[in-house]
């Protein structure tokens, strides 16, 4: 072992000081909890992805109402011969390239990878079209997905809930904005005073949150999502966090004035003669040393009595 490298094993809790939590909690990119073991085989999951809805905008019934309803509007198209030819530019809302209309698409460069790049649209093709992946397939319908939750929990569908008269809840919206906080506090106050006896409570039969429908939605701790992407932060992750945050908070507190300047610049230093003060830098780098071993094993006894 070099000499470098057996002062590095004899620095570990100076390292482990310096390398100590103190961002805030970052979410997992993944549901599964560090505290246990992942025994999923890589090779039974190679390949496989969760189904999602695709959003096509114009639908087809938006094609139709425009093409039933809208105005057509023409133009020119002038071919590599220089004729020109008369088509269809615009149906209602739908647009149709005339030749020279371009869009971002992606393409595969000269190098053989895949970038970004303005696409000349050919004659007749639609412009402004979107395609986009949405929610997660499934738990449309009571009985799909969605009904084990309310199995489980015998809470009742959202689906299943009569809906408010929209008016009526417009109509409530537009009066409780005229009305100041203050005015609405002395309402409750005037009517509470009124009431010589409260009226019987009526107790409703548990249910779920009107959004989302897919209940899987409110229940992320079990929703597996492409990639890893999806899924809560277990509370042992949450936890574990803390405490060591609290634990190291608690023995840096305990340290010492000098210890605490050594620890600050330990965290920038480049070398061992930055701890040294003046003088000959051989000199300065044994300083440093005696300065860091001292402060290893004051880190470290500071540690085992926070942590105790």
């Amino acid at each position: 072992m070099t000499r470098h490298a057996s002062l590095a094993a004899q620095l570990a809790a100076l390292k482990a000081a310096i390398q100590r939590p103190t961002e805030p909690i970052e979410p997992l990119k993944t549901n599964w909890c560090t505290v246990a073991a992942n025994d999923n085989n890589p090779e039974e999951l190679v390949d496989k992805r969760v189904e999602r809805r695709w959003s096509i905008r114009p639908t087809l019934s938006e094609i139709e109402r425009e093409i039933e309803d809208g105005e057509t509007t023409y133009g020119f198209h002038v071919d590599e011969s220089g004729k020109k030819h008369k088509i269809t530019v615009a149906i209602g809302n739908l647009q149709f390239s005339d030749g020279t209309a371009t869009e971002k698409a992606y393409k595969y460069g000269p190098d053989g990878k895949v970038v970004m790049d303005d696409v000349q649209l050919p004659v007749g093709a639609m412009l402004k079209t979107k395609e986009a992946q949405e929610r997660t397939l499934g738990g449309d319908g009571i009985l799909s997905s969605s009904g084990i939750y309310t199995k489980i929990y015998k809470a009742r569908h959202p689906g299943e809930v009569k809906r408010r008269d929209p008016e009526l809840v417009r109509r409530e919206r537009a009066e409780a904005q005229t009305r100041t906080k203050t005015e609405m506090r002395q309402e409750l106050a005037d009517a509470v005073a009124r009431t010589v006896s409260l009226p019987t409570t009526k107790v409703y039969p548990p249910g779920f949150p009107w959004q989302a429908s897919n209940l899987r939605e409110l229940f992320m701790g079990v929703e597996k999502g492409r990639k890893g992407e999806s899924g809560s932060i277990a509370w042992q992750d949450i936890s574990t966090h803390v405490v060591e945050r609290e634990v190291w908070a608690e023995t840096i507190a305990s340290l010492s004035s000098k210890d605490k300047v050594t620890l600050h610049v330990a965290e920038t230093a480049t070398s061992l003669s930055d701890f040294g003060g003046s003088g000959h830098r051989r000199t300065r780098e044994r300083r440093g040393k005696t300065r860091l071993l001292a402060l290893n094993d004051n880190i470290q006894a500071a540690y085992k009595k926070s942590a105790a």
